[in-house]
């Protein structure tokens, strides 16, 4: 089995990110599977030397560009049993070169507002021989416009990187005091993402509780804004827009909220927060009960300054429990890792084939 992943994305982030890590979680069971994405950015340097993934594809400016990125997915097809789409462009673009005529063709539904019933989502819809959805709700969801369609729930597949390191490095990098509590997150620093619900909550802890926030993004003037009105400027650390440095930023934590999705549904936060035997406290947004059993590895609360507060001081005040909900994290992060979602997925699309 040969499978070809199509991508309009050139950022290592939401549906980029997904597809890359599917493609790697495949790999590690042995199946081939190729990466169609756009050139010009991080995820092209991420990905440089990888013979399986080609950025092929290119910003659509004008009829050129659409021709190139047509023959592009044509050619991928070709050359595949089945092929499959992340965003309702790749989408589109798969079902206008006429890639079932060459293989099967699959959908990724990440977001809850891919799923729509007009004409259009309809006739494109009609092309699909099977769906991966991001979340067990979603696949219901999806159920419900197009009732026979195989699914498949797919979790973000875990890299292996995640997993519980030196939590000392960086606490005493940002000058935190060896046996000071640590709440934190991460995500782009933006408007509408919780962020200072955060802080907010964060002002309601006893002055020893410190704050990491992991991001950048156009909010952080008023965020700063916010945590200095709050009296908070000299507990909370923001490090800027970190990857390599994620699993010792989240080992320094106590614990880590979730207080907002991204433009991908899957919660991969929550996953590699995790993988290093952290609980997450998350708002209870569709997708995060797949992830997180409230109160047994993690909790589940509501979007306001109170709940998150009183989930971190239950937590700091018993930090043994805190320490057992993180092992039953990273014990529940172990079932995506890339073999368990790889053998599930390559499971799912031997079925499709057989049918």
């Amino acid at each position: 089995m040969r499978v070809g992943m199509v991508v309009f994305a050139n950022k290592w982030t939401g549906a980029g990110a997904v597809a890359e890590l599917t493609c790697r979680a495949l790999h590690s069971v042995g199946v081939d599977a190729q990466l169609l994405f756009v050139g010009g950015r991080n995820l092209e340097r991420r990905l440089d030397g990888h013979g399986w993934a080609t950025p092929g594809l290119v910003k659509e400016r004008g009829p050129t560009h659409i021709r190139s990125n047509l023959q592009a997915v044509i050619s991928l097809s070709r050359a595949c049993d089945i092929v499959i789409c992340h965003l309702p462009h790749d989408h589109l673009l798969c079902v206008a070169a006429k890639v079932h005529r060459h293989a099967l063709l699959v959908r990724s539904f990440r977001n809850p507002r891919h799923i729509r019933r007009d004409p259009y989502h309809r006739f494109l819809n009609r092309r699909l021989v099977g769906a991966l959805c991001a979340y067990s709700a979603l696949s219901d969801d999806l159920h419900r416009v197009v009732p026979s369609l195989p699914t498949a729930v797919l979790p973000v597949p875990l890299e292996e990187r995640f997993k519980p390191a030196d939590r000392s490095a960086w606490r005493n990098r940002l000058g935190i005091p060896p046996g000071a509590p640590v709440i934190g997150a991460v995500g782009k620093l933006a408007k509408g993402r919780g962020f200072r619900l955060l802080l907010d909550a964060a002002s309601r802890l006893e002055a020893t509780t410190h704050l990491v926030l992991i991001g950048h993004g156009e909010f952080l003037p008023q965020l700063e804004k916010q945590a200095h009105d709050l009296g908070l400027a000299g507990r909370v650390h923001w490090t800027g827009y970190q990857d390599e440095a994620l699993p010792k930023l989240f080992s320094a934590m106590d614990i880590v909220f979730f207080t907002a999705p991204g433009s991908d549904w899957g919660h991969r936060a929550i996953s590699e927060a995790q993988g290093c035997g952290r609980p997450v406290v998350a708002v209870a947004y569709p997708g995060v009960e797949d992830l997180i059993k409230d109160g047994m590895n993690g909790m589940v609360v509501n979007l306001n300054p109170a709940s998150l507060a009183d989930a971190a001081k239950s937590l700091i005040s018993d930090m043994e429990s805190t320490r057992r909900l993180g092992r039953a994290a990273a014990d529940s992060a172990a079932k995506r890792r890339f073999e368990p979602i790889g053998e599930g997925l390559a499971l799912f699309l031997d079925e499709i084939l057989g049918e």
